[in-house]
């Protein structure tokens, strides 16, 4: 049998603990979509999002969470649509059209939200961000946010965004969504620099320091990304992703005991228990040699993901973990 460490790695392979753009991991098989909504500052709580198949029928409803995050899980690949609804407020709706690949476990997408005050940034009320937009950026701008809700003319509102940041190279809601839809396609060498100068723009800027950070742990600039997450949790402390993400790059460069207050962080603000924190809290506490919560860490994972993949895999690896901790215990 492997001794433990060596079994988490096997276990945790490809789909468990490959590198990807999201710091979502859910070793199980269903699918997962999810992402933050966003004024471009900071997060929208309490907007409904709704899951819609290639028929344009809802077949899921949720609400954001006090972090502007959401999540649908779906047990199949395919075609889907994801769309944040802004009744009552001053934010117009956005529609994403995504594909969710047959393997792929997980699929983020964010929304950055426009606010319908003409000439003024995607900004909360109360808050102070205003730019004079020239009329020509601005056309080119939300024909590209609407051609980036179509799949198939995805290329063309990409392209309209470019025009819009190459005539008002400061226009930071185009620059914020230009990046994002950059790390969307995992273009991150150029995301980078068109995300940097969102942030010179808007030092604020939530998502586009998330979205920052993700690129440049893509491109292995990992110091850069945890640089970019911290100061995205400076922005909004109760990001459950932000802190699951920034507490699992700590993880890996072997921070440990800095890694651990961002991952529990995480799991107190979740609203309902996540299985990505309980994962990678197993991670740490087998790497501090703490097996006992390490294995209560996995039982709490298959509380939550029950169909997880490997599941058999896993109840051995607890198993063994609580013998570990038995017999470290004995003097």
């Amino acid at each position: 049998m492997l001794p433990v460490f060596g079994l988490l790695i096997a276990l945790l392979g490809s789909s468990h603990g490959a590198a990807s753009s999201s710091p979502t991991f859910i070793p199980q098989q269903f699918n997962s979509i999810s992402g933050f909504v966003s004024d471009g500052r900071r997060p929208l709580p309490d907007l409904q999002v709704e899951l819609l198949n290639d028929a344009d029928s809802v077949i899921q409803r949720t609400k954001t969470d006090s972090s502007g995050r959401y999540g649908f899980r779906v047990p199949t690949s395919g075609i889907f649509q994801v769309r944040v609804l802004t009744s009552g407020t001053t934010f117009i709706g956005q529609t994403q059209r995504i594909q969710l690949e047959r393997g792929r476990a997980f699929e983020q997408v964010d929304f950055a939200l426009v606010n319908r005050q003409p000439g003024s940034s995607s900004s909360a009320p109360g808050v102070v961000f205003v730019q004079k937009v020239p009329a020509e950026a601005r056309k080119l701008y939300e024909q590209g946010t609407e051609l980036l809700k179509k799949q198939e003319q995805r290329k063309e509102g990409v392209a309209a965004l470019e025009g819009a940041v190459k005539i008002f190279p400061e226009y930071f809601d185009a620059l914020q969504s230009l990046g994002g839809e950059y790390v969307l396609l995992q273009q991150f060498d150029k995301a980078i620099p068109v995300l940097t100068k969102a942030i010179e723009v808007n030092r604020e800027a939530y998502a586009s320091l998330y979205a920052l950070s993700i690129a440049q742990y893509n491109l292995k600039l990992t110091p850069e990304a945890i640089d970019s997450m911290r100061r995205a949790i400076v922005i909004e402390p109760k990001s459950v992703n932000a802190n699951l993400w920034l507490g699992m790059l700590l993880r890996q460069t072997g921070a440990l005991s800095e890694s651990e207050p961002y991952l529990k962080q995480a799991d107190q603000l979740a609203a309902a228990k996540s299985s990505e924190v309980h994962w990678q809290l197993a991670l740490l506490f087998n790497q501090l040699k703490r097996y006992k919560e390490s294995a209560d860490e996995l039982e709490l994972f298959l509380k939550v993901e029950p169909d997880a993949k490997d599941i058999e895999l896993i109840k051995k690896l607890i198993k063994q973990l609580r013998e570990r901790s038995d017999t470290s215990a004995k003097p």
